[in-house]
């Protein structure tokens, strides 16, 4: 009874608490679902939220922006926040930063990608995407204290004192600058698996009738990527009319140093210089 009391508060508690949130993932998080009211959105991964100023995008573009990047996330995580979305309002572009492991590759636990989405499973678009994962989540999900036992600590820090910056307009810059590296020319790597609720979430967002326009990118990475890791959502999108702007193989960012804070992250003078690539191409396409 103890144990039922409690779970029954945590179900009063925790919502008030993120919606009392001062900063850091909790308040973005809550603000990507139910407040974004921005002319274009970015989506995608910690290649996203480091990679994309809107800034520069509003100042060049003249339409406000808000990234919405999640570091360690991808297609599940983000398709379930845009059904969410719609249901308010359409924006005016969604732009869309790959990074393919996340968002097109299996061998990892697709649960991962759920943890933003529990605080937010009685709406039904979320459901759906727990259901895709795992038909038992519904159960899981009885529990209130489920719903939040990954965010406990950080739900109530940034209330507090967020654990770090909301970032400026979803955007948080990385400084540094990475070390001389040797680049491995061998980029057969290891077998490429395709994660099927990732294609499938794809072709449902690429699929559904849309009141905006949608860019799909690869921004700039260290050593390139391989042409195969992408190769199935290039097409897809060739077939559907998604332009598909691919700066992963661009010389002016590969083994650039001044560029990149580590490996796979743009640092901040690296960001900007991207974005402002990125625009150049926007503009060239008519937005």
């Amino acid at each position: 009874m103890i144990v039922f009391a409690i779970d029954c508060a945590a179900g009063t508690v925790f919502p008030e608490l993120i919606g009392a949130a001062k900063g850091g993932d909790t308040w973005r998080n809550e603000y990507i679902c139910d407040k974004t009211n921005e002319d274009i959105l970015v989506f995608g991964s910690s290649r996203a939220i480091h990679h994309y100023n809107p800034t520069i995008i509003t100042d060049s573009l003249g339409m406000s922006c808000y990234n919405c990047g999640q570091d360690g996330q991808g297609i599940i995580l983000n398709y379930g926040r845009w059904g969410m979305i719609k249901d308010r309002y359409a924006p005016k572009l969604v732009i869309y930063d790959v990074t393919p492991s996340f968002d097109l590759l299996g061998g990892d636990d697709d649960h991962k990608y759920l943890k933003w989405l529990r605080s937010y499973y009685d709406r039904e678009c979320v459901r759906e995407v727990f259901e895709d994962v795992d038909e038992t989540e519904k159960f899981k999900m009885l529990s209130n204290l489920y719903r939040y036992n990954s965010n406990f600590v950080q739900i109530v820090a940034d209330c507090v004192h967020p654990f770090q910056s909301s970032g400026i307009n979803g955007y948080r810059p990385l400084y540094g600058e990475m070390p001389d590296l040797v680049l491995d020319e061998d980029k057969e790597g290891s077998l490429i698996v395709y994660d099927g609720l990732k294609e499938d979430y794809w072709n449902k967002w690429l699929n559904e009738e849309r009141e905006y326009q949608m860019v799909v990118v690869i921004s700039p990475i260290y050593g390139g990527m391989r042409e195969e890791q992408y190769a199935p959502l290039e097409a897809l999108c060739e077939a559907k009319g998604i332009p598909f702007l691919n700066f992963a193989q661009s010389e002016k960012y590969i083994g650039s140093n001044e560029y990149f804070n580590d490996m796979v992250h743009l640092n901040s003078k690296g960001a900007d210089e991207f974005t402002k690539d990125l625009v150049a191409a926007l503009k060239g396409m008519g937005i």
